[in-house]
């Protein structure tokens, strides 16, 4: 039942961070006015905190799956990888706040206070890329060591390595594919994030830890 256990944690966290991501629209681009927020949040209200419940559910999933995850990596990249998985964890958690509080009042926002919210959570994305980065080189490494299969070292590469493309998006233009919070981070960067991280506990479960000598 252990050994299941890292995968079971991974299907349930990108089933749920899958429903979250796509149950409503993307929030209106930088480069919208704070008008199109609040109405963006006052027709999608219930499903934004709807969302924060999946997503966090989804965070109690993906904890499991990173702690086993640590369990297979040594030296400085097992502690590499313990501070990246902290701060995708924070930074999950931080969004959340930022879109969910803000459907709390949607009938009295205030347009600019809104825009300016949104941009904080809009930074979400762009700023998630180094967290990333973080826990996939460790995963990388431990993949060429033998400590995992070979082909999730690939997909851990792969990964990394568009994360660190994306970082580009903290200056990205409003209104283009790389603009914070835009086409790049949602429709990209996100679909890899659920990948990997499901990948990675199926994974553990499959190749049993490795006895060292």
């Amino acid at each position: 039942m252990a050994r299941r256990l890292p995968a079971a944690c991974a299907v349930v966290f990108a089933l749920l961070f899958s429903a979250a991501l796509l149950m409503i629209p993307t929030l209106p681009g930088v480069d919208q006015p704070g008008s199109e927020i609040v109405s963006h949040i006052s027709a999608h209200a219930g499903a934004l905190r709807l969302q924060g419940l999946l997503t966090v559910l989804g965070s109690l999933a993906l904890v499991v799956v990173l702690g086993y995850a640590r369990d297979r990596l040594q030296g400085p990249a097992a502690h590499v990888f313990t501070i990246g998985s902290a701060m995708v964890l924070v930074e999950v958690a931080i969004a959340m706040w930022f879109t969910t509080g803000l459907a709390l009042h949607a009938a009295d926002l205030d347009p600019s206070t809104a825009r300016v919210l949104a941009d904080v959570a809009s930074m979400w994305g762009p700023v998630l890329t180094a967290a990333d980065v973080m826990v996939a080189v460790p995963v990388a490494l431990a993949a060429k060591d033998g400590r995992l299969p070979r082909w999730l070292g690939v997909l851990a590469a792969i990964f990394a390595a568009e994360q660190l493309v994306e970082t580009i998006t903290i200056v990205g233009a409003p209104g283009t594919f790389i603009a914070p919070g835009g086409v790049m981070n949602f429709f990209v960067g996100g679909p890899l994030f659920v990948i990997f991280f499901l990948a990675l506990g199926i994974a553990i479960s499959l190749q049993p830890r490795r006895i060292e000598p």
